[in-house]
């Protein structure tokens, strides 16, 4: 499925720089014009979002072909539901929230399957999001990548809620408004499991004798 979406990427020169409320507009209305039937104006919204989608996807997932598949099942989504959709907010608020609760069934799947017959042995290691590369390096830099595999593997043990809202706001930059907006709580909820996930992820950092800046692994 994954080669659907790199038919959509986009080509030729990077585009002008408009605001949020032009982006907002726009979106929109390529969207109203996909329900009429418009597939370049729904090439545009892919070609515009997918990278964050897939992002997103892939963080929560940890697995680069899944994370593919996932992004591509919610474009597929909005393409379906582009008539019904009220135009409020940000249309990419309405993506990462779909693609979050569709990324969490996909994870919670996994779990099930675990404890069937045929689900293996249960004790496989979700795939490091870096990619994987031979050459030589500083002894600082392999001391740099261990200590973010340790954090990775961390982030991974988390509550889903509270490892999600630490992706969306540390990984992704999304202010409390708007992880509230897509995970559809408050913002009293996001600095919460924020909080609870961040004090979770910083001891099992200390129980590995490992700390590490989470910006060194975006």
């Amino acid at each position: 499925m994954s080669e659907g979406l790199a038919c959509c990427r986009p080509q030729g020169p990077a585009q002008t720089i408009v605001s949020t409320s032009e982006v907002m507009a726009d979106d929109w209305q390529l969207l109203a014009r996909s329900a009429d039937g418009d597939d370049d104006a729904f090439r545009q919204i892919v070609e515009r979002h997918q990278d964050r989608l897939v992002r997103l996807c892939q963080r929560i997932l940890q697995d680069r072909e899944e994370a593919l598949d996932a992004a591509q099942e919610v474009f597929i989504k909005a393409y379906q539901k582009a008539g019904k959709l009220e135009p409020k907010g940000e249309l990419y608020t309405w993506l990462y929230r779909v693609a979050t609760n569709h990324c969490l069934n996909r994870i919670r799947r996994r779990k099930i399957v675990r404890f069937l017959p045929f689900g293996g042995s249960g004790g496989e290691v979700a795939p490091s999001l870096e990619p994987v590369d031979r050459a030589p390096r500083p002894d600082s830099e392999l001391a740099a990548r261990e200590r973010w595999r340790i954090t990775e593997r961390a982030i991974a043990t988390l509550p889903d809620r509270q490892r999600v809202v630490l992706i969306l706001a540390k990984f992704e930059g999304l202010s409390y408004r708007q992880i509230a907006e897509t995970l559809r709580i408050t913002e009293g909820a996001v600095e919460s499991r924020l909080f609870r996930a961040m004090r979770n992820l910083s001891k099992a950092q200390d129980s590995n004798h490992s700390r590490v800046s989470l910006e060194e692994g975006q």
